[in-house]
């Protein structure tokens, strides 16, 4: 992996995390009735937005999210060479990441959404809320957790390898991580209940890769210059 390939990689990565702040925008963004708890809020916007809108913003995650790999797979060269068996475990779970962080996690979040709104429409909010619950159960919840554990064994391997020094950047860049954004972004929702806050908080892990890929990307020729790296 040389300086020009690991650029163009996160450049790449930077615009699928931008498609998948948009994407999440476009599930999120809107202002939940007051006292409503997640679920319970998301499944109340459903109803007000157009039908487009979860299914959009369902594709375009998809394929933002696949658009990121190649960015987050530029990290694992630089801690496979002082931290092999976490590096490798890193690898593994950015495959993982791949393969279902969006079509597993991400679009069936919008599908959960028109799921609900359409059953409601046409049977009434009990049966859509019936259905989608079991939906949100059966399908998205059991990815979901697979794609939690090494999503989060993956960036403490990587606030690890940085924190420590195991990586050419300094080891301050561990606040540069996946998992910081996603709780940073997702605390948002506390400041209050509008659209802004809710669409930041859903857009809690794209807006930690724009910030992530953009440091990476501004300061790798400085640190890790044009040094190579095996894949």
């Amino acid at each position: 992996m040389s300086r020009g390939k690991a650029e163009s990689w996160l450049k790449i990565g930077l615009f699928g995390a931008l498609l998948t702040l948009f994407g999440d925008c476009m599930i999120g963004a809107a202002k939940f009735p007051d006292g409503a708890k997640m679920i319970e809020g998301y499944f109340a916007i459903a109803l007000d937005m157009p039908a487009w809108r979860p299914i959009l913003g369902g594709l375009i995650g998809f394929v933002g999210i696949c658009l990121e790999f190649p960015a987050l797979m530029t990290i694992c060269p630089l801690i496979r060479e002082h931290m092999p068996r976490g590096g490798s475990f890193y690898k593994f779970s950015m495959y993982v990441y791949l393969a279902l962080g969006g079509g597993a996690v991400h679009l069936p979040c919008g599908v959960l959404l028109w799921i609900y709104k359409a059953v409601a429409e046409a049977s009434g909010a009990e049966v859509g809320r019936d259905i989608a619950t079991r939906y949100l159960l059966c399908f998205l919840l059991p990815a979901a957790v697979v794609f939690g554990v090494f999503f989060i064994g993956a960036s403490v391997v990587q606030f690890i390898a940085f924190a420590k020094g195991r990586t050419p950047f300094p080891k301050w860049y561990c606040v540069f991580n996946l998992l910081i954004g996603k709780a940073v972004f997702n605390a948002v929702r506390r400041l209050g209940n509008t659209a802004l806050y809710n669409g930041i908080g859903t857009s809690n892990m794209s807006l930690g890769a724009i910030i992530m890929f953009t440091a990476l990307l501004l300061s790798w020729k400085k640190y890790v210059g044009d040094r190579d790296y095996e894949r």
